[in-house]
């Protein structure tokens, strides 16, 4: 029995491994599928980030490209939701969404939660793939 514990608290402690960053063509493609909402700017000020989230997302395209393509695809959600067009300038954000992600502290919880969202935001048509 100890060493059952002992090898659950190994398991437990050892950091959760990356997610594999989608292929900057996937995102690219899905974007492209986007054009429309091109105009939608990110959410996150990499010029003043302070949060780990903002940082990785910053400091990394792809989870970047991501980012954008999960703000295009949910101002689109919105827009198909109320039948109105949304200020692609100053949308109204998913607080909720901004919240998890924002508390992310890896670049695995990031890829996670983007695609999550996205794939939401589309109705849960992945641009992914399975």
């Amino acid at each position: 029995m100890p060493r059952v514990l002992a090898a659950l608290a190994l398991f437990c402690a050892a950091p959760a491994a990356a997610a594999p960053l989608p292929d900057p063509a996937t995102v690219a493609n899905a974007q492209a599928g986007l054009a429309d909402y091109r105009d939608v700017p990110s959410d996150i000020p990499c010029d003043a980030s302070a949060l780990t989230a903002h940082k990785l997302m910053c400091a990394n395209d792809q989870l970047w490209q991501m980012g954008l393509l999960d703000s295009w695809a949910w101002v689109y959600a919105l827009e198909n939701a109320t039948g109105t067009e949304a200020d692609h300038e100053m949308p109204v954000w998913d607080e909720l969404f901004i919240e998890e992600r924002d508390s992310c502290a890896d670049e695995a919880c990031l890829v996670d939660l983007l695609i999550r969202h996205t794939n939401d935001s589309l109705g849960g048509i992945s641009p992914y793939g399975p």
